[in-house]
C-alpha cells in the first residue's frame, strides 16, 4: 500500500506494485506476469547462491548459544 499510494509517478513505484498491474478487474495476464516474476526473482536468487555461505554460518551462529 505504501509504495502503490506514495509514489505518483510509474517509474518511481516499486516492482511489487508494477506485477500487480497485470492483474486486471476482468482477468489475470499470467503470462507477461509469471515472466515478469522471473525476471525479478533471478537476482536475488543470484545473490542468495553467491552468499549462502555467509547467510547459513550467520544463522547457525547466531542460534548456537556459548
Amino acid at each position: 500500500m505504501f509504495g502503490l499510494t506514495l509514489a505518483t509517478k510509474q517509474e518511481f513505484q516499486p516492482v511489487t506494485v508494477t506485477l500487480n498491474s497485470f492483474i486486471g478487474q476482468y482477468g489475470t495476464q499470467w503470462g507477461p506476469l509469471m515472466a515478469a516474476s522471473t525476471i525479478v526473482a533471478i537476482p536475488i536468487v543470484i545473490v542468495f547462491v553467491i552468499f549462502q555461505r555467509y547467510i547459513t554460518g550467520g544463522l547457525a551462529a547466531g542460534s548456537v548459544k556459548d
